[in-house]
């Protein structure tokens, strides 16, 4: 009796974990935001721009650069950290763009 009331609870969470998967939307449904921690018209900014518009070609969804500079980056880490945890909203480091650049 507890191995077929176990294989129904089993099977009750694979039909409900189904029809969440079914129910998402297809990423990305909007716009995405990219904050880069470093002033516009810099060398950051500038590759980040060139890098989303390559982006938002390839995903058919607008990106969005939005510059927040100041404290180190902390101000745009800040901003990526309070934003909803739904991958919308990215964050850039000068760091990955450099890794970018040299294996390109």
């Amino acid at each position: 009796m507890k191995r077929r009331t176990l294989n129904m609870a089993t099977l009750a969470l694979r039909a409900q974990s189904t029809g969440l998967a079914i129910a998402q939307d297809t990423y990305p449904s909007r716009p995405i935001k990219v904050i880069v921690p470093y002033p516009a018209g810099g060398v950051v900014d500038l590759q980040s721009r060139a890098m989303t518009q390559e982006l938002s070609a390839e995903l058919g969804q607008a990106v969005v650069v939005e510059s927040r500079p100041g404290a180190n980056g902390n101000i745009a880490a800040e901003a990526v950290a309070r934003a909803p945890a739904d991958g919308y909203t990215l964050l850039v480091s000068a760091p990955y763009l450099r890794q970018m650049l040299m294996a390109g």
